[in-house]
Parts: C-alpha cells; sequence; structure tokens
C-alpha cells in the first residue's frame, strides 16, 4: 500500500509471506482502496499465481461491504466465460478474520491505461468490441448485470485486446480519480460511464439494457481516445442523458451501431448478444480465441500507426483493480441545476420524442431474444418510481418534500461528511454528498429508506483527509442552496500546460472570494483573478504544478472577511476555523459552494 495514503495512514497491509486458509501465500499488495486491497500471491501447491481481495478490517462488519463482496463472489462463480476473470473461492482467513475472494491472476494493464497512449485502430477496436459484448452476454444470460462498464473495469493482456478480461462484478469503487460512486437505486458506479437509468431517468430500472449504454461509451473513448464528457452535477447528468450524444467523431463504419447502443430509451438498444454479433459491412469476423505470437493488431509496426494503433509497452505494467473507492478526492457541485432538478422530479416532463433508431449499415445475427419493439409512445421520465405499497396523496406532496429537505439537512453522518438535497418531491429523492469514506452514505442510505419509505440517489465524491476540514466547513453552513453561489467550469480534469476558465453566478451584491484547497490540505486565495461580468464573475487559472485533485470553492459574504483572503496558503483546518470564528464575531453570514479539479501529467 502506498505510504503516502491518506485514507488508510494508520493501516499496515498483510504482509508478504502470510498464508490464508493454509492455501495462498501473499507476495505483494497490488492495489488498495476505501474498502479493500487486491493482493498478487501464489497458490502453495502449484506456485500458480492468484489475486486475491480482502476487506480491511474496519469493513468486516459492514453490512453493505459485504453484501457487495458477497455478490462479486456469487457472480464470478456463475460466469464461466474465457472474457470473464475466473473465481476459485470466497471464504474467511480464520486468522486474520478477514474476508476475501480468490481469482485469476491477469497479467495485463486496464484498457484506461492503454487509451491514455492513444485510442485503438477500427479492426482492433471491433475484435474488443465482440470479445467483451460477447463476456457481457454470458453474464446477461446468467441474470447479472456488471452496471461499472468502464475501461477501468477491462484489463487487456499483453496489450492483444482479444484477449481482454472483464472485471469486477459487484464491487463499488473508483480508480479514476475524480470520478463519482453512486449509492442506492442500483447503481454502483462511475458516473461518466453510467446510463440514463442509473442517474434516474425510465423508471430508475437499471437492466442489461444499461450495460449495453455504458459499452458504447466506452467504445467510444476507445476509438476516438477521448471519452464523452456526460459527468457533472445530478441535473447535468440527467440532462446529457436525454438525447444522443453527438457522434460526430465516429467512424461511420460504426456509427450507427454506437447511436443505437446510446439511445436513451432502454427499450431502442440492441441486446449484449446484438452487439456481440454485429460486423461493420466488408469487415469479416474472426474468432475471437487468444492468439499468441506477433500480431498487427496488438502490435503496429508503422511510427504513423502510433497514435492510432495500441500502443505497446516495452514493459506492461498492470494496473489492477482496486477494491473499495479510491483515495482520491473530489469534490461536488454544490450549486447550479437545483432548482431547475427539482423542478424536473415535481413535474415529471416527457422524453423528447427521438427519431426511430437508424438502420445498422453492419449485420447482425440472430440472436436468442428480439429487441424489444419500439413503443409507439416516450414514456416520461422519472428519477425514481414510488415505493410499491406506499399510496402517496398528491396534497400532501409539498409537505412531504419539505419533511424529506429538513431529514436531509438535520443528518449528522460525522466531521467528514455533507449530503446537499439537489432534488426532492414526494416519492424521489436525488442527493450529493461528500465525505472521506462511503461507509457512512451507505448508512444514510438504509436510515432514508427506512423513515422515507423510498430509496434515495445518493452521488457521493469522495476526498482526502487532509481536506476534511473543507468538508465540515460546508457541513456547518448547511444546505440551504438558494442563496449558495454556482460555479461552472470548463472542464473537470487538465494535463500539464493546460488552463481553465470558470464562471461563478448567484452572489447577487455580496463578496465573492475564489479558493483553491489543494489534495494536502493548503488553501490558497485566487480572488485576485476574479474578474467582473455582467451579473457574473469569470477567472482564467493556469494549471498548477501538481497532480491529484484541487478543491475550488467559491465563498459569498455581504462584507469582506479578512480570513478569507489569507496572503499566503494556509492549512485548511486552521483557514476554515478562522474563517467561521470570523463570521461570528462580525455577525455575517456566509454561503459557499464547490468544485474540483483533477490535475494529470
Amino acid at each position: 500500500m502506498n505510504s503516502n495514503d491518506p485514507f488508510r495512514s494508520n493501516y499496515r497491509s498483510v504482509p508478504p509471506g502470510t498464508r490464508l486458509n493454509g492455501i495462498y501465500e501473499i507476495e505483494a499488495v497490488i492495489g488498495a482502496g476505501g474498502m479493500g486491497e487486491v493482493y498478487k500471491c501464489r497458490e502453495i501447491q502449484t506456485g500458480s499465481p492468484v489475486a486475491v481481495k480482502m476487506l480491511l478490517p474496519d469493513m468486516v462488519e459492514n453490512e453493505a461491504a459485504l453484501a457487495l463482496f458477497r455478490r462479486e463472489a456469487a457472480a464470478l462463480h456463475n460466469l464461466p466465460h474465457d472474457a470473464i476473470v475466473r473465481y476459485f473461492l470466497f471464504t474467511v482467513e480464520p486468522v486474520l478474520q478477514r474476508p476475501y475472494l480468490a481469482m485469476e491472476f491477469v497479467n495485463g494493464r486496464s484498457l484506461s491505461n492503454m487509451l491514455d497512449e492513444g485510442p485503438l485502430i477500427f479492426e482492433a477496436l471491433v475484435k474488443l468490441m465482440q470479445r467483451v459484448a460477447s463476456g457481457l452476454d454470458a453474464a446477461h444470460e446468467h441474470g447479472i448485470i456488471h452496471r461499472d462498464v468502464s475501461p477501468d473495469n477491462i484489463i487487456v493482456p499483453l496489450d492483444d485486446v482479444r484477449r481482454a478480461k472483464i472485471i469486477d462484478f459487484g464491487i463499488a469503487r473508483s480508480t479514476q480519480m475524480g470520478d463519482k460512486t453512486i449509492i442506492g437505486s442500483g447503481f454502483a458506479g462511475k458516473d461518466n460511464y453510467a446510463s440514463p437509468e442509473q442517474v434516474g431517468l425510465y423508471g430508475n430500472e437499471v437492466t442489461a439494457k444499461s450495460d449495453v449504454y455504458s459499452f458504447g461509451l466506452v467504445l467510444f473513448h476507445a476509438l476516438t481516445g477521448q471519452k464523452l464528457d456526460m459527468g457533472g452535477s445530478q441535473f447535468q447528468l440527467v440532462e446529457k442523458r436525454r438525447r444522443v450524444p453527438d457522434l460526430g467523431a465516429v467512424d461511420m463504419r460504426i456509427r450507427p451501431l454506437l447511436e443505437r447502443m446510446l439511445q436513451p430509451d432502454p427499450a431502442l438498444r440492441p441486446t449484449m448478444a446484438e452487439v456481440a454479433s454485429w460486423t461493420p459491412t466488408g469487415l469479416a469476423r474472426t474468432s475471437t480465441a487468444p492468439l499468441s505470437g506477433f500480431d498487427p493488431l496488438a502490435r503496429p509496426e508503422s511510427a504513423a500507426q502510433v497514435r492510432q494503433d495500441m500502443a505497446p509497452s516495452t514493459a506492461p505494467r498492470w494496473r489492477p483493480p482496486w477494491l473499495g473507492v479510491s483515495v482520491a478526492a473530489v469534490l461536488l457541485v454544490l450549486g447550479g441545476g437545483g432548482y431547475a432538478l427539482f423542478e424536473l422530479v415535481r413535474s415529471a416532463p416527457g422524453v423528447p420524442t427521438l427519431p426511430p433508431p437508424p438502420k445498422l449499415s453492419g449485420t447482425m445475427s440472430p440472436t436468442k431474444a428480439d429487441p424489444p419493439p419500439k413503443p409507439e409512445r416516450q414514456e416520461p421520465a422519472k428519477l425514481l418510481p414510488p415505493p410499491t405499497g406506499t399510496p402517496t396523496q398528491p396534497s400532501d406532496g409539498p409537505a412531504r418534500a419539505d419533511r424529506i429537505r429538513k431529514y436531509v439537512a438535520q443528518y449528522s453522518g460525522g466531521d467528514c461528511f455533507f449530503i446537499l438535497p439537489v432534488a426532492v418531491s414526494q416519492t424521489a429523492a436525488v442527493i450529493e454528498g461528500f465525505g472521506a469514506s462511503t461507509a457512512p452514505f451507505d448508512t444514510f442510505d438504509k436510515a432514508f429508506r427506512r423513515e422515507q419509505g423510498f430509496e434515495a440517489s445518493v452521488g457521493v465524491r469522495q476526498v482526502t483527509e487532509a481536506q476534511c476540514p473543507a468538508v465540515k466547513f460546508l457541513s456547518q453552513l448547511g444546505s440551504d442552496q438558494t442563496r449558495v453561489p454556482r460555479i461552472s467550469l470548463s472542464a473537470t480534469e487538465l494535463k500539464g500546460g493546460e488552463t481553465l476558465n470558470g464562471t461563478i453566478e448567484n452572489f447577487a451584491n455580496r463578496v465573492v472570494e475564489l479558493l483553491m484547497v489543494s489534495d494536502r490540505g493548503e488553501v490558497q486565495s485566487l480572488s485576485y483573478l476574479l474578474k467582473p461580468g455582467i451579473d457574473s464573475l469569470s477567472f482564467t487559472l493556469p494549471t498548477p504544478r501538481a497532480n491529484g485533485p484541487q478543491l475550488l470553492l467559491a465563498v459569498a459574504t455581504p462584507q469582506v472577511l479578512d480570513s478569507l483572503r489569507q496572503p499566503r496558503p494556509t492549512a485548511a483546518d486552521t483557514f476554515f476555523l478562522q474563517a467561521l470564528s470570523d463570521s461570528q464575531r462580525n455577525h455575517v453570514a456566509i454561503t459557499a459552494a464547490a468544485r474540483y479539479v483533477l490535475l494529470t501529467n
């Protein structure tokens, strides 16, 4: 485990040489997260390499973590497919008293890591599509939905896409810093690859067609080298999925298929079996069996191909699947879109009428199940279905929604825990929150369902321990959005040398301070960069020389507070304590919004 990991600074991983049930021996830790660790082990009798996922000690009694762990074990046990990582054993180590899952050790790197070097060539993309889709189809045949299809969860041995393996059925976590984990409503995955029904549309009913949508986004990323921007606030997540995204950058040979896979209405998408059997016109389907030796699809020869081919590494490195949510910190949007999304929940508008799905230029082989017929009328969008057996009274709607908001506002999950009711109606709630661990959000999810009679959709952003004072600061200010400033950013992920543009609105005549909180917990004032405009402030930030999440806070006050204008970087715990003390002493009300920006090399 990384010794600089702020999330588990007081915990040491299981040392090499430790034996598990007398069957496996640990060689090294190869990944860690908020829920557990991944170890490379060897089977004692044969010496064969094995990957072992083990829950952390303080997660052993966590019902949600155990349920997710058991779900993955059950899923893998019933999925004997070459494109799915193989399962060996699920048990509890009697000495350590920790559950673990032993599975196939895949010596490769993630598709996400490969795509950092550039997009796949078209032929390689088709083979990857056929391979992964056939594995997901096998899962769907067994009634198992992955729910978290993303480039992180596809491992490619030796950079040969025909050997690709799907990993992580059931464990909800994020290995890409900045991605959000959703708790509740059947969604546990990365918001950028989430389907419309995973963010609340179409009755919030997640089916196998959800994996089809997510896989469509993965294929776009693999073919273009750029992932579609489908993330953002809860409001943006919904709005971006009301229509087929712009596919102008996609090769025309496969664009019709992606248009069908990315239909907002699940009924209009193809089945995963159809995706697996599809081939573009003029490209014959070949075997997806793993191949050995040199292959031009896996290792391009010419330099001209490198930008579009799968550039091989001289020493392939495996970026292991991380168990649990990554400790990389991100902050949610504490303003913008809240009122609009509340109106969406309250009135449940219909989805815009879509054109018929385009006719594919390629071919699809007959499948076991024909795709559902196109409905005559689009069903209205619903963030969450009413709870079964709990009738609602329309006249009680506003009062019930107010009670739900009050419940959320009064709920306490600890010092590093904050939740924001983005949208609430009498039978639906969209809530965003952030903290250093997902455990208190699991607890909140259960408490909310028990008290309100239905399950909320809870979007969780994690922060580092060093950024927790900022979370506590926001929690102490409360969740009233009516006067919270709104921050809009040109991007949430930047590479070295890029600049970030943004605007701040909804501050009326108040003073606005722009702050940046680093992942190490240092607060720096950037207010000098703010430029006035018509009812807004704009700013341009040069990329700092750092990696990891940087948190931007817009703090609005009726008058200047000197404590918010520290001339030098200040530790977050000291900075926000002084700010609150200053506001109380001067009887000054403070409101704040926060966003994150991920900096990468």
